[in-house]
């Protein structure tokens, strides 16, 4: 299983590599009893307006060798095209196979507005919107055990996102909001195996129907040291959460390295989850 998974993301990352420009990304944190996650990208841009970006990522509950059925991958394709120099058209698709009990599909459309390049000391502002819909599918309650009937859950979201330069701030900021979920009620016994929070590697568990985000980060020639704050609300309860990150990045030419640690619930002993983070950059 892990070589085939080493070749599919060597076939979507690297080769591209060869037909255009881009970055390549890969990053990952580890956490107890073997927790460990892997997300990586090529961005390829193909200089006439186009820009694709496959991803890859990855992420088990255990290191455990007998225990690789509860790793989960997700296979996802980003594209956007530039309209001109203010808008730029954006699209998303993901697919989770079957795996440890859950399944995933989910594709997302939106746009983009860079306002102006500079203005005083703020520089390259973007604000984005997206809309989309991403379809669950659960094969086992919370302990692992299969249901007797599979829950299906369908959810249309929104996104927003900013970002700008402020002197030698980096400044982002991301929000995203279920609209509607095709189900409103959650059985007690079953979550989703795969969840995101904005500006974080790790995955965590549950259905998120709110979260909002922000990252800071100061450059200089040599190092960035970044944070990022967020805060999220789960559908199956009634739960407010924190997330946070902090970390340094070393630039050197066209390569940078990172480490950091990124916190889940950090008020709360009982639920806190802390992983470690590293991740590498390349540029084409």
């Amino acid at each position: 299983m892990r070589l085939k998974n080493a070749l599919i993301s060597l076939v979507l990352l690297i080769c591209p590599c060869a037909l255009c420009y881009g970055q390549l990304s890969f990053s990952g944190v580890n956490g107890e009893r073997g927790y460990s996650a892997v997300r990586g990208y090529f961005l390829a841009d193909l200089d006439n307006g186009f820009v694709f970006v496959p991803h890859y990522e990855y992420y088990r509950q255990t290191d455990k060798e007998y225990d690789e059925s509860g790793s989960i991958s997700r296979y996802k394709l980003e594209g956007s095209y530039e309209l001109n120099d203010d808008w730029q058209l954006t699209a998303s698709a993901f697919w989770q196979p079957t795996a440890a009990g859950y399944r995933a599909v989910g594709y997302s459309a939106g746009a983009q507005w860079k306002p102006f390049y500079r203005w005083g000391i703020l520089k390259n502002p973007l604000f984005g919107v997206a809309f989309g819909q991403n379809r669950y599918k659960t094969y086992v309650d919370k302990l692992g055990n299969d249901l007797y009937s599979s829950f299906h859950q369908v959810e249309t979201f929104a996104f927003v996102q900013a970002e700008t330069e402020l002197a030698a701030w980096d400044l982002k900021a991301a929000w995203q909001k279920v609209i509607q979920y095709k189900n409103s009620s959650f059985p007690a016994d079953v979550t989703f195996g795969w969840a995101d929070i904005p500006f974080m590697t790790a995955v965590i568990q549950g259905f998120i129907k709110d979260a909002a985000a922000v990252r800071v980060s100061y450059r200089t020639s040599f190092i960035t040291p970044y944070v990022s704050v967020g805060r999220y609300n789960y559908a199956e309860r009634s739960a407010t959460a924190l997330s946070v990150s902090a970390g340094m990045r070393v630039n050197w030419g066209r390569t940078s390295l990172s480490g950091g640690v990124e916190v889940f619930e950090p008020r709360r002993e009982a639920n806190r989850k802390t992983y470690f983070s590293m991740s590498a950059e390349v540029d084409f």
